[in-house]
């Protein structure tokens, strides 16, 4: 029998998974990896929402070019976030589960991306982000518009983002998998 998640288990470095049906586009089969979680609020980024834009920019005067982006959430589009696992080129980031890192110094990191130092498997740029306050987050848990599960790297730097979500409910096992199976439209059954 797989592990039922609670709130009990909300902290920074779980993933959210929608339920099959959440009404809130925003959300829509949306996996979302908790970077803080407390008693005021909490704040994540959805990973599996990569955008048709691509970041074309100039940065400190480095030129980058077809950096893919993802959508972090609904919350503010022109913050941008990044998550690695590369502490060992990137100073200064929050390792959030084992192997996954939230920030750091952006100027580093955007010179190991421009120097080929990080590739797109190791480092995942983020416009935007999922943001609950006090009490808002444990109230849709409770309801069951979320479901937990414990991230891990390869989730975050490996899957396809486009079966991510059908993978993380899958792994949880039991009537999860039946979940993971749920087409888009049930009325297309």
């Amino acid at each position: 029998m797989p592990k039922q998640y609670t709130v009990d288990d909300l902290k920074p470095g779980v993933l959210l998974i929608s339920e099959p049906f959440l009404g809130d586009s925003s959300f829509h089969r949306s996996v979302v990896l908790v970077c803080e979680h407390s008693n005021s609020h909490s704040f994540g980024l959805i990973l599996n929402q990569k955008q048709e834009i691509v970041f074309d920019s100039m940065v400190d005067e480095q030129i980058l070019e077809n950096v893919p982006l993802f959508s972090g959430g609904p919350v503010d589009p022109s913050i941008m976030q990044f998550l690695h696992k590369r502490p060992d080129l990137i100073p200064d980031g929050i390792e959030i589960a084992e192997g996954i890192f939230w920030s750091g110094s952006f100027e580093k990191a955007i010179e190991c991306v421009v120097g080929g130092d990080i590739s797109f498997e190791e480092i995942k740029f983020f416009i935007g982000y999922s943001g609950w306050g006090a009490g808002q987050l444990s109230s849709e848990i409770k309801s069951n518009s979320w479901f937990i599960h414990p991230a891990a790297a390869h989730y975050v730097f490996d899957e396809n983002p486009e079966k991510l979500w059908r993978k993380v409910l899958y792994d949880k096992g039991g009537d999860f998998r039946v979940l993971s199976t749920y087409p888009e439209d049930p009325n297309l059954n």
